[in-house]
């Protein structure tokens, strides 16, 4: 990347707006760790503060030695989680852009408010900031095209006020989460949802017409806090 196009790259970072966009999980996701279409896999220790459950999918594996706050295979929780998330998505990609960030790696960055646009894949490798510059309604909306990864020992961080439930990633297809990742803000995949070994998340993982394989980590459902 040139250093004029950096330079107007960073402007339009410092300049974002501070404002709130008014997107939120449903009442019935907010308390799910973890939702999928298909299945959850789980292998390990894994520890989900917060609901588990498919729907219309039956299959739900390695619970214990999981454990879960209350576990929905195709009930009625299950069923609105799923549809809760999916309007979630629907409203997120339906966001205007404020800043387009197709092609720019995620690590290193330091973001206000905004929604950000990643017209195809998005990655993260490193440490990404979301400061809410004391704003405790500030969101951070990630619409992304197709595919979202990390790589291992990923962080999203958040200053000055930033909140996990105010934060959402909406991937277009499938999204992988490496080892050791410290992740913060609902992540609602189109397709399928990958998560490394010993990962922990704060807003819980939603595939709308796959899967979620999960690996000794900790999630922590997005709650009321917002």
């Amino acid at each position: 990347m040139s250093q004029a196009i950096r330079l107007g790259l960073a402007l339009a970072l410092i300049c974002a707006p501070a404002g709130s966009y008014a997107l939120a999980l449903g009442a019935v996701t907010r308390n799910f760790g973890v939702c999928a279409a298909t299945t959850i896999t789980n292998a390990g220790n894994t520890v989900v503060t917060g609901s588990i459950g498919v729907s219309p999918g039956s299959s739900i594996t390695g619970f214990p030695p999981g454990t879960a706050t209350t576990i929905e295979v195709t009930t009625v929780a299950a069923a609105n989680c799923e549809a809760q998330a999916g309007t979630t998505y629907n409203t997120c990609k339906g966001l205007a852009t404020t800043t387009d960030l197709s092609g720019t790696p995620l690590g290193g960055l330091t973001l206000l408010a905004g929604v950000y646009n990643f017209a195809t894949t998005a990655a993260l490798s490193g440490t990404l900031k979301l400061n809410a510059a004391g704003n405790a309604n500030a969101q951070f909306i990630f619409k992304i095209g197709t595919a979202f990864s990390t790589t291992s020992s990923s962080k999203v961080t958040l200053i000055n006020g930033a909140k996990a439930c105010n934060v959402f990633w909406c991937v277009g297809s499938s999204a992988a989460i490496a080892d050791l990742n410290v992740f913060n803000g609902p992540l609602i995949a189109y397709t399928s949802i990958s998560v490394g070994e010993a990962t922990t998340d704060v807003g819980g993982f939603f595939a709308l017409n796959g899967g979620v394989t999960l690996l000794n980590d900790k999630v922590t459902k997005s709650g009321t806090t917002c």
